[in-house]
């Protein structure tokens, strides 16, 4: 099958569908909305999970390569939702604080809560027993991407959404030490899936094979995948944190987040 072939691939599954366009129908009535970088951050996050979960990245994932699948899970919690967090509009943060769920909404997005779940949720999911299920049951692997969606938002509030009044507000040493705990699913997993001499996966030991790759290099992709990605994505975030407590520059003073 070409490459024209799996470009136009697409499904309709209609909760995605509907629960994209809502996210985007929302938007402009949420406090202090308006038609700049923040609107195109949101826009661009939810047309990242349409893709993920709608386009060829879900077929081929679903039925023939774990690499894809790794690469859709990535997209569900590393890129979608922290273009989406950066996208919410100040007021909007300052209006779901004052709200009656804002205490709530501070413990699950406290570092010490966050964290553990992020990297709890992503290493259990790809545990061969859990994911072999998903694969086989379409409610649970329905709810697998709801979980990494949901621990991606709660994962990269504390790194986006900067409030120094408030509990889950890390220091610029805080936010390195904090993405650096946001590596360690893909050292426990990337790099393991990437260095293990058999598949582990037997939904995917035979159905790789239709599209030309072995299922060991499958898994190995899959797992170098998520290991550079991850590293890559978390290093590059903890560099631009150390950059801006040691300005180029030479100057003494930190430089601080303000919170346009």
């Amino acid at each position: 099958m070409s490459w024209l072939h799996w470009a136009l691939t697409w499904q309709f599954d209609p909760s995605v569908w509907l629960g994209c366009a809502l996210a985007l129908l929302v938007y402009p009535r949420l406090p202090g909305a308006r038609r700049d970088r923040r609107a195109l951050l949101w826009v661009l996050g939810v047309l990242v999970v349409l893709v993920s979960l709608e386009s060829a990245i879900d077929v081929i994932g679903d039925s023939y390569l774990f690499s894809m699948h790794m690469g859709q899970h990535l997209l569900l919690s590393m890129v979608g939702p922290p273009l989406m967090i950066a996208g919410i509009p100040s007021a909007a943060v300052d209006a779901l604080l004052r709200a009656r769920v804002g205490n709530f909404v501070r413990v699950l997005v406290s570092p010490y809560f966050a964290g553990p779940a992020y990297f709890a949720v992503l290493v259990i999911w790809h545990w061969p027993p859990f994911f072999d299920y998903a694969l086989y049951h379409p409610l649970v692997h329905v709810l697998q991407h709801l979980s990494f969606l949901g621990v991606g938002f709660l994962f990269w509030w504390a790194v986006l959404v900067h409030r120094p009044q408030e509990r889950w507000n890390l220091t610029g040493l805080g936010e390195v030490a904090y993405l650096t705990v946001g590596a360690l699913p893909a050292v426990v997993v990337g790099l393991t899936l990437a260095l293990l001499p058999t598949p582990v996966y037997g939904f995917y030991l035979h159905r790789s094979i239709h599209l030309g790759m072995g299922a060991l290099a499958d898994q190995r992709l899959g797992g170098l995948l998520m290991f550079v990605f991850d590293n890559a994505l978390m290093a590059a975030m903890a560099g631009w944190y150390l950059w801006r407590l040691f300005p180029a520059d030479g100057s003494d003073e930190a430089r601080l987040r303000v919170e346009p």
